[in-house]
């Protein structure tokens, strides 16, 4: 009986040793020419400058480059483009039989700049580069208020202009023409001596925020509007006019109508004339505006209601602050004043449209 029970021992463990030696089965559907050693596996994604074709090695694939039916985002595009303005991702597809991807579809690339739309298609975070137009509101809708090429006279005498578009205002379509702002530092009065030879020049950068001249507007220009800030930040829109164009030889507004706001600011600082330290075409019979205030360069009457450089009460340099505003004027208007009789402003501003 021990014997016996010896024999049964040998037999199960014989058993389990050849079964040990056996390979497992496998419910695996393997190509044919697999040889079941465990190919590569790969997948990719799309990433900054192109698509990543990284591969990982393991799995049982069988060799395969990818598994089929699998989706993965994709990228030709140079580094720093995706994501930014038109530029986006597509996505490629693993062919059927697992032998390497498809085409990248739907993936949108730099390409130039259009300018009828309001995309940065060359993905370079600028939009409409080297696109002109002949004014503000030909700039395509949606696009931010900025500066733009305009040439008004297209194949005129006259350059292209760099000018600030204000696109939001009323509609927008708005240039500006002219902007004043204060500074403590005192270098806005002496920007405003404007020679009469440069009259129609420009001077300064084109931005709301800086001082800025950009006098060949006016031949241009149809509609107009004024604006001023005052010290706490409140923006009225104080004047709102139309001409029919301006003389070129006196700076006279030619037809000037009065639209909205207030009839003074219209009537010295638009429908009358304009001076120069070296051009008297004001009203003022007893001599030149311009000359007695500080050689501020700007439209008067007999003389102003508002000043680009000077104060309108002495010492009319006030630091060479630059913008001010009479104080009564300024309360009708509900801006801030600082009880001076001529209150200092923190800028104002001119657009026109046509």
């Amino acid at each position: 009986m021990l014997s016996g029970r010896g024999s049964i021992a040998g037999a199960c463990c014989a058993a389990v040793s050849l079964l040990a030696a056996m390979p497992a089965c496998s419910t695996r559907v393997r190509s044919f020419g697999q040889d079941g050693a465990g190919g590569a596996a790969t997948s990719a994604s799309a990433g900054e400058g192109g698509a990543a074709t990284t591969a990982s090695a393991g799995g049982d694939g069988g060799g395969r480059a990818c598994e089929p039916d699998d989706q993965e985002a994709c990228y030709s595009g140079p580094p720093g483009t995706l994501n930014r303005g038109a530029c986006r991702a597509g996505v490629r597809t693993c062919d059927a039989e697992g032998t390497g991807y498809g085409p990248c579809e739907g993936e949108v690339s730099p390409a130039p700049d259009r300018c009828d739309t309001a995309e940065d298609e060359d993905c370079d975070g600028e939009i409409n580069e080297g696109c002109r137009y002949a004014r503000c509101a030909d700039v395509p809708s949606g696009a931010p208020s900025g500066v733009y090429a305009l040439d008004p006279d297209g194949a005129g005498p006259q350059p292209e202009l760099a000018v600030y578009c204000d696109l939001e205002t009323d509609g927008g379509g708005w240039a500006l023409v002219y902007s004043s702002v204060g500074s403590e530092d005192g270098e806005t009065l002496p920007f405003w001596n404007i020679p009469y030879a440069d009259r129609l020049g420009v001077k300064g950068a084109p931005a709301p925020h800086q001082n800025h001249y950009q006098g060949a507007l006016y031949l241009v220009g149809r509609e107009y509007r004024d604006e001023i800030e005052d010290l706490e930040g409140t923006v009225k829109e104080v004047m709102r006019a139309t001409a029919g164009g301006i003389d070129p030889e006196t700076m006279k507004l030619l037809e000037p109508a009065h639209v909205s706001g207030d009839a003074d600011v219209f009537y010295t600082q638009f429908f009358s004339g304009w001076s120069s330290p070296d051009f008297d075409g004001d009203t003022y019979g007893a001599g030149n505006c311009a000359a007695e205030l500080e050689n501020v360069t700007q439209h008067y009457a007999s003389c102003c209601t508002y000043n680009l450089g000077a104060d309108l009460n002495a010492p009319y340099d006030d630091g060479g602050w630059g913008p001010h505003l009479l104080e009564s004027v300024a309360a009708r208007l509900g801006l801030s004043v600082d009880g001076a009789g001529s209150t200092r402003v923190r800028r104002i501003s001119r657009w026109t449209r046509w």
